[in-house]
């Protein structure tokens, strides 16, 4: 564990893809609260605090700055907190603009509905000069169709048209549905349950807010008693078998929407895979299109072109055999590896696990046959 989550309002602002369910507020108690920030100091854990719309008493304020920790607020309180981390709720928000800075170190969160996907780019635009990094979610995707994702491909190609103009003036910043495949080497999704859990307003322990708000009893544990997650690993990569062969490194694979639209937690659904397979196909094309004036393309790894939106077209194409869908998904793995020389890539395998190297010989070895030898 990194971090941990705390909600300190019912009607906290909602940072990804759930909803509060139209909670009405109500402050968590400040003895839960001072549960919540000895158990982070404890476990050397930093606090991600999300705020409601009521203004907090002195002795939580205190009690807040005795943790490492970052605040999340609805856009409209950015003058309260001017160090936050802002959270723009689509369109709904846009009289709220003007409270963000032109200083561009802000961490701005914004988030759009399927109805609104059409202004995506226009949205951010408004908000260029006024963020360092700027994390795009799609608020309701278990409800997207083929229609809305073509549209919200569309309003990608021009978020990535914006952002190679910004570069070329060099301004460097995020945007999380575009340079975040560019600059991993590995999978890096949200890991709810593994690097962070949320504390809601009860002193309970969710995988995160979203299972908090959807069903207060889907919880783990509480800040007064033992943890106890059903079936942990499940929320390890190494049990999600499609993950593991794909290289969509910045899909967020949530675990919410996971259980919401296919009843697994380590499954997807298709809806998550062409989102971020729409994002990883734009990553591709912003590093051809500016990689070699920017020197970016001496600091990444080029992006293959990928013949599918969905892993499961190929998992599931009953014309492969299972060798040729280990060959399909081995050979796009490897492909950021093409450059790297033999002795430095089987350096890096030996370093991480030296029985890897004794495997894969033990695979390919043949015994002699001394007898028929001539």
């Amino acid at each position: 564990m990194q971090y941990l989550i705390v909600i300190l309002d019912r009607n906290s602002v909602p940072f990804c893809s759930y909803e509060t369910g139209g909670r009405t507020g109500g402050l968590i108690p400040i003895d839960v609260l001072q549960k919540a920030v000895n158990f982070a100091v404890r476990n050397n854990l930093s606090i991600n605090f999300l705020y409601g719309d009521e203004p907090l008493p002195p002795e939580y304020e205190t009690a807040i700055e005795d943790a490492d920790h970052v605040k999340m607020v609805s856009l409209r309180h950015a003058g309260r907190y001017p160090d936050a981390v802002f959270v723009v709720d689509g369109p709904a928000d846009k009289e709220y603009i003007h409270l963000l800075e032109n200083n561009g170190i802000n961490n701005v969160i914004l988030r759009i509905g399927r109805t609104q996907i059409g202004s995506l780019a226009s949205a951010v635009r408004g908000l260029i000069g006024k963020f360092k990094r700027l994390n795009i979610i799609l608020k309701d995707l278990h409800g997207m169709k083929d229609e809305d994702l073509l549209l919200y491909s569309g309003q990608l190609s021009r978020v990535r048209k914006i952002m190679e103009d910004e570069y070329r003036k060099k301004n460097f910043m995020e945007i999380n549905a575009i340079s975040d495949r560019v600059f991993l080497t590995n999978m890096n999704n949200c890991s709810a349950g593994t690097r962070h859990m949320t504390v809601a307003p009860n002193g309970k322990f969710y995988l995160c807010p979203a299972f908090y708000y959807d069903d207060e009893e889907n919880c783990f544990g509480s800040l007064d008693g033992a943890l106890n997650i059903k079936n942990p690993q499940l929320l390890e990569l190494e049990y999600a078998p499609v993950c593991q062969r794909c290289d969509a490194w910045h899909c967020k694979r949530c675990l919410y929407l996971n259980r919401k639209l296919t009843c697994e937690l380590n499954t997807p659904s298709r809806e998550q895979c062409v989102v971020a397979h729409l994002e990883r196909d734009q990553s591709r094309i912003f590093i051809d299109n500016i990689g070699t004036e920017t020197g970016l393309t001496r600091q990444v790894s080029a992006i293959p072109p990928l013949d599918y939106r969905d892993p499961f077209e190929v998992l599931s194409d009953r014309s492969l055999s299972t060798l040729e869908k280990e060959e399909h998904f081995s050979g796009l793995l490897a492909k950021p590896l093409e450059g790297v020389s033999f002795k430095d890539l089987f350096r890096q395998i030996y370093s991480i696990d030296p029985q890897i190297i004794v495997r894969l010989k033990d695979l390919n070895y043949s015994p002699v046959d001394l007898e028929n030898e001539e």
